[in-house]
C-alpha cells in the first residue's frame, strides 16, 4: 500500500467479506465447534451480535448437534456415579475432561446412601439419599464445579390432599426459557382412581420424564398395558397414546424429536427400531418408523465376534439411555455397554462390568452446552466494534 491509498487486492476483497453480515454469518455457521465459535465471538462486539443471534444459534445447532461428551454410569448400590469420556477432537479434549468431577459427598460428611444423576445440557440434577427420608437435590455444573452450585427447596408436602393421596413423584429439568427450570410432577390416587388434571385407571411411569415443547413425555402402565403419557402444560390436557404394534412387547426408551414431537426406540428382534411420533396437519397423532438398525449387521462390520448375539433374545438387551433426537444411544449386551451412533451405523465398547460392579443402575449421557455460554460485555469493555 502506497501511504493511505487504495488497498490491495486481496485486503480490499476480505475487508468486502468480513463487512458484509450475511457473508460473515455464514463463516461462522460453519465453524466445527461451540468453543471455537465462542472464541470468534470474542474478536468484537459485531461478531458477538451476529454469533448469538437466536436465529444464527439455531442453524448453528441444525448443522452441529451438541457433542456428547461422555456418561455418568452407576454400577453398584454404595459408589456415586462416574464418570467415563468419550474420545473427543483436539479441540474438545479439555472440555471433554471437564465433567470428571467428585460426587461422593456432595458437600456432607459422609457419602449418600445412594444418589441419582440426572443431567441436562451442561446441568446435573443429583438426587441423594442420605439417612433421612427426604432426599437432598443438588443443581451443578461440571464445566464450571466452583461457580455454579445450587441446592433445590424440598418439594412441596402433598403426600396427601384434597382426599388424594400422592404415590410417586419426579423432578424434571427444563431450558426452554430465559433459564433452567424445574417442575414436580406428582401423580396422585384416590380409591381406584389416579389422576394427573384429569382421572384414569391404575395409571404409573415407567421412566424419568422427558419435557419438550410445552409436553411432558414418558411411557405409562395402564392396568398392563403400555401407552404414551403426553402432558400438556399449557391446557393442563393428558393424552395416553396407543403405542405401535410392531413396538410390542415394549422394551426401550423416549427421546425428544428435534423441533417437536418424541422418539420412541425399541429392540425387537435382535434390531433397534425408531419411532418418531408427531401430530399431522389435522391435529392427528400418528407413528412413523423412521429408522431400523440390525445388530447382527452392525456387530459384523465392526468385526466385533457375532457369537456374543448367539441364542440372546432381546430379554438379554437393555437400552440405558438415548440421545436427543435419537442420534445415539446405550445399549447393554451380555454386561458390556456400547455406544451406537445411529446415523452413521457405528458401535463401539464403552464399558465392561468388572467383579466389582453389580449391573448397570443408571447410565446418563452428558453432552456439550448448547446454545454456547457467550461473555457479557460489560460497561467499558475495550472489545473493538
Amino acid at each position: 500500500m502506497d501511504g493511505f491509498g487504495t488497498p490491495p487486492p486481496a485486503a480490499a476483497a476480505t475487508s468486502a467479506v468480513l463487512d458484509d453480515d450475511d457473508l460473515l454469518g455464514e463463516i461462522l455457521l460453519r465453524v466445527a465447534f461451540p468453543t471455537s465459535l465462542v472464541h470468534a465471538a470474542l474478536v468484537c462486539k459485531r461478531w458477538l451480535g451476529l454469533a448469538s443471534d437466536p436465529v444464527f444459534l439455531h442453524r448453528f445447532r441444525d448443522l452441529h448437534p451438541p457433542r456428547l461428551l461422555g456418561f455418568y454410569v452407576r454400577t453398584t448400590g454404595r459408589k456415586p456415579p462416574q464418570f467415563v469420556p468419550v474420545p473427543q477432537p483436539p479441540e474438545l479434549a479439555a472440555v471433554g475432561r471437564s465433567p470428571n468431577i467428585d460426587l461422593g459427598t456432595l458437600g456432607s460428611d459422609s457419602p449418600p446412601r445412594s444418589l441419582y444423576v440426572d443431567c441436562w445440557n451442561d446441568l446435573l440434577l443429583l438426587t441423594s439419599f442420605m439417612d433421612t427420608n427426604e432426599p437432598k437435590r443438588i443443581v451443578r455444573c461440571p464445566l464450571y464445579p466452583a461457580r455454579y452450585t445450587t441446592i433445590l427447596p424440598p418439594v412441596p408436602d402433598s403426600s396427601f390432599h384434597d382426599g388424594f393421596t400422592y404415590d410417586e413423584g419426579e423432578i424434571i429439568l427444563d431450558g426452554g426459557g430465559d433459564g433452567l427450570s424445574s417442575f414436580y410432577l406428582a401423580l396422585a390416587s384416590k380409591g381406584q382412581q389416579t389422576a394427573v388434571h384429569v382421572e384414569i385407571t391404575g395409571i404409573s411411569l415407567q421412566f424419568p420424564s422427558l419435557i419438550g415443547d410445552g409436553k411432558v413425555y414418558n411411557l405409562a402402565s395402564v392396568g398392563k398395558i403400555d401407552k404414551l403419557f403426553v402432558l400438556d402444560l399449557a391446557s393442563s390436557s393428558l393424552s395416553l397414546v396407543n403405542l405401535p404394534e410392531e413396538a410390542l412387547p415394549w422394551r426401550g426408551r423416549l427421546s425428544l424429536a428435534d423441533h417437536s414431537g418424541v422418539h420412541l426406540i425399541n429392540v425387537k428382534d435382535l434390531e433397534i427400531r425408531i419411532w418418531l411420533h408427531k401430530m399431522d396437519s389435522n391435529g392427528v397423532p400418528n407413528w412413523f418408523l423412521a429408522n431400523t438398525i440390525c445388530l447382527r449387521e452392525i456387530f459384523g462390520n465392526h468385526m466385533i465376534p457375532i457369537h456374543m448375539l448367539v441364542d440372546v433374545d432381546d430379554y438379554y438387551l437393555a437400552v440405558h439411555a438415548v440421545g436427543f433426537n435419537a442420534e445415539f444411544l446405550f445399549i447393554e449386551i451380555d454386561d458390556v455397554l456400547y455406544l451406537v451412533d445411529i446415523k452413521c451405523k457405528v458401535l463401539k465398547k464403552v464399558y465392561e462390568m468388572t467383579q466389582e460392579d453389580t449391573y448397570f443402575y443408571t447410565v446418563s449421557p452428558f453432552m456439550m452446552v448448547s446454545p454456547p455460554k457467550f461473555p457479557v460485555m460489560k460497561e467499558g469493555c475495550d472489545l473493538k466494534e
